[in-house]
């Protein structure tokens, strides 16, 4: 498990946004840059509106890094699926509240953590952070999506977003928790320090990372950006 304040900001590259045809290169590029957590954005083609990968990308990925596997589950059923994505390596697993479920999210999140992994929530943009109330004592993190789930180089949801962010940060301060706020969507070095104003610690990076020739450059600006 990762030992990480829920108060140190990190950088987490997107691998949605790599390139598959050289995806080991591109988690060794991340390594090299300095990154320590690295996200994983799993689609079903039901939940949201596209498919990525399953995972048999997540082992392929732990088999080229130490790199903490941060793996969001975009998808209906993730306890139906959960086992294997254990098993394939995750370090964090994150479901949705929004999701279908064969059980319920609270066993979901019981199983996670019982493997031996830390365990997060998100939330859709349009879903208000009081849905997440019944889960926030039993994660490791919160994610707040910044755009709708589902595709890269979406424009950042300030209005629609930050005030639920800011209510998830009140919350954990008035209740002594320490839950990490994670934001993913939009963000580059002009709209992150938006988003650490208003709690996030954890900021998802696709093209604003991937998609730079210089990857330890783009890792300094965007570490800078939110220092």
């Amino acid at each position: 498990m990762s030992s990480v304040s829920h108060v140190t900001p990190l950088i987490l590259p997107s691998l949605l946004a790599a390139n598959w045809s050289q995806v080991g290169n591109e988690v060794a590029r991340a390594e090299a840059a300095g990154v320590k957590w690295l996200h994983l954005d799993v689609m079903d083609g039901a939940f949201v509106d596209n498919i990525s990968f399953g995972p048999q990308m997540v082992q392929t990925v732990r088999k080229t890094t130490d790199m903490f596997l941060d793996v969001h589950l975009m998808i209906h059923r993730a306890d139906h699926y959960l086992d294997r994505f254990i098993k394939a390596g995750a370090d964090n697993i994150t479901i949705h509240v929004e999701a279908r479920y064969d059980s319920s999210v609270t066993e979901t999140l019981r199983r996670i953590r019982a493997a031996g992994k830390q365990c997060g929530i998100a939330l859709h943009p349009d879903t208000p952070f009081e849905v997440a109330l019944p889960y926030v004592h039993d994660i490791d993190l919160l994610l707040v999506m910044t755009v709708v789930p589902g595709f890269g180089g979406q424009p950042f949801m300030e209005k629609e977003t930050m005030p639920k962010l800011a209510a998830a940060r009140d919350y954990r301060e008035a209740h002594g928790l320490k839950y990490h706020l994670e934001v993913d969507g939009g963000i580059y070095t002009h709209t992150a320090p938006i988003a650490k104003k208003h709690g996030a610690n954890l900021f998802v990076c696709g093209t604003s990372f991937f998609g730079q020739a210089d990857a330890a450059q783009a890792h300094a600006e965007l570490a800078a950006a939110v220092a």
